[in-house]
């Protein structure tokens, strides 16, 4: 079955280089990827580099970071005009500044959103963009935010959005939801859009750090028991149908002067939480040294980190002997 992964980072030093993301891609068989980035490495230039270098492989999406508002908007437009398909927007920033959604709607591009129940502090607003831009599109991330199920009953917006046709749920950040009731919640998403309407993604390496492995993210959904075809739909057919259908759109190296990483949110690499704690350096090593040993094709990322920490204490007993 051909995958599309519609969830990746691609970023330094905290995620992916651009050829680490392609040998991961080949090594599970990944035909495509949807590039994003975080708050806490917003590198726009690695992305754009993956866009422009590797065209029929990736689409790409921005952040909207700046100084100030009139700082984000102009970041949005570079994003945009130099070829990124999408900005990731969090809800909450929605709530505040819903104008930031007539500069993707006016570029035909798309946004995924990322929040809590529902989307429900955005939901009509987002419904509300789609009824005026029907050339573009918009991804609830992150299982759409995973609440009690009877809220697409009881919210009225959120049932908006939701049922709306121009709406697509990705089922990303599996084991970082578990203490919610993720499993019920996407059993009544996919009922209620249908299975056309949901996409996949690996949210690669930061599965990797919760102890995941690529196929587990992958097979996830498949404790809904969804069909063949379903199944098909989600990890390849819609993402294909959205972005990747046809040639790929023009696009162009970002201007080098746009440079979000100042106003990148700080924060340490966290491993199998609330364990670990390892600087963005440390970590870049240590997954580097990963991927060396084998990666999660020969064993999980706790298994190698142990086998590490065995070796570093019998030297060092060796060392003081």
């Amino acid at each position: 079955m051909p995958i599309i992964d519609f969830y990746a980072h691609v970023s330094l030093p905290r995620f992916l280089s651009v050829e680490e993301c392609l040998r991961l891609m080949d090594e599970n068989d990944v035909e495509a990827a949807v590039l994003s980035t975080a708050e806490t490495c917003p590198d726009v230039q690695e992305l754009s580099r993956a866009r422009t270098r590797h065209p029929d492989r990736f689409r790409v999406v921005g952040m909207p970071l700046g100084a100030d508002v009139a700082g984000m908007r102009d970041g949005i437009r570079e994003q945009l005009d130099s070829g990124f398909s999408g900005i990731r927007l969090p809800a909450a920033l929605v709530a505040r500044n819903p104008d930031l959604l007539d500069l993707i709607g006016e570029a035909r591009a798309f946004a995924i959103f990322v929040g809590n129940r529902g989307l429900s502090e955005a939901a009509g607003l987002i419904a509300d963009f789609l009824d005026r831009y029907p050339a573009s599109f918009a991804v609830a991330g992150h299982f759409g935010g995973p609440a009690e199920p009877t809220l697409l009953l009881q919210d009225a917006a959120v049932r908006r959005l939701f049922g709306h046709p121009s709406l697509y749920v990705a089922f990303t950040r599996h084991a970082a939801l578990q203490h919610l009731p993720v499993q019920d919640w996407a059993a009544v998403v996919a009922e209620f859009v249908g299975w056309d309407r949901l996409l996949w993604g690996s949210e690669w390496p930061v599965a990797l750090w919760r102890n995941e492995t690529y196929a587990s993210t992958l097979a996830w959904a498949e404790r809904l028991h969804p069909s063949e075809r379903a199944l098909q739909a989600f990890r390849h057919d819609n993402a294909r149908r959205l972005l990747f259908s046809g040639a790929a759109p023009p696009a162009r190296r970002i201007a080098p002067e746009l440079d979000l990483m100042p106003f990148r949110k700080h924060a340490d690499v966290w491993l199998f939480p609330p364990s670990l704690d390892l600087s963005e350096e440390h970590h870049r090593r240590l997954h580097q040294a990963y991927v060396a040993w084998g990666g999660d094709k020969r064993g999980l990322y706790s298994t190698f980190v142990l086998e590490m920490a065995d070796r570093g204490i019998a030297a060092s007993i060796s060392r003081t002997a």
